[in-house]
């Protein structure tokens, strides 16, 4: 087994059992997702945003003063926390590459997407701001990401053949999603949700 990203491929241990990678942009709902599946499965869930905030705490500073000074440095430090924590955790990963860092190791690799007016319109209703502003920044939000991730590992994130299943939410609504989720869920831990219930 091995990552999908060159800086993290050789010979890694998996001391967990079950790892699910939810990948998507801004808005289109991985949190969401992610809670959902940890719940239904009893999976630890953290996001590549917590890992970042522990990086801030352990230099002793705040997570916007390390957002400010964010290079290549700090989003290798990140992508390897997060390999670590999935190898040693049976857990469910949001962030917008999760599935690229964790490649093989991971058991379910997920990509959640939606328009980028519903996306901008989640974010305007989740932070308070204008639809304009929510608009205006998610679209520099996912161009500044793809030319990072493109530029640091080589990725191309308009590339979808890397993922076992891709949901576009766009017009679904929460129930909608969950049912989706859950014939998934049957599908690949059956046995899991049998000790669950």
């Amino acid at each position: 087994m091995e990552s999908f990203v060159q800086e993290f491929q050789g010979d890694h241990e998996k001391d967990s059992d079950i790892v699910i990678t939810i990948d998507g942009d801004s808005g289109a709902g991985k949190g969401t997702i992610a809670d959902y599946i940890a719940s239904k499965l009893g999976l630890y869930h953290f996001s590549a945003s917590d890992v970042f905030h522990s990086i801030a705490e352990d230099r002793g500073i705040s997570h916007v003063e390390l957002a400010q000074k964010a290079d290549k440095k700090v989003d290798l430090e990140v992508d390897r926390r997060t390999l670590e924590r999935g190898l040693e955790n049976n857990c469910v990963i949001d962030s917008r590459i999760a599935s690229w860092v964790l490649g093989e190791y991971s058991d379910l690799r997920i990509y959640v997407t939606a328009d980028l007016e519903e996306r901008a319109k989640r974010i305007a209703a989740r932070e308070d701001i204008s639809y304009e502003k929510a608009l205006e920044d998610t679209e520099k939000r996912d161009e500044e990401n793809s030319r990072r991730y493109k530029e640091y590992y080589g990725i191309n994130t308009g590339e979808m053949d890397i993922y076992d299943v891709i949901i576009d939410n766009t017009d679904m609504s929460i129930s909608e999603q969950e049912k989706q989720l859950d014939k998934i869920l049957e599908k690949k831990f059956e046995e899991r949700l049998r000790k669950q219930n």
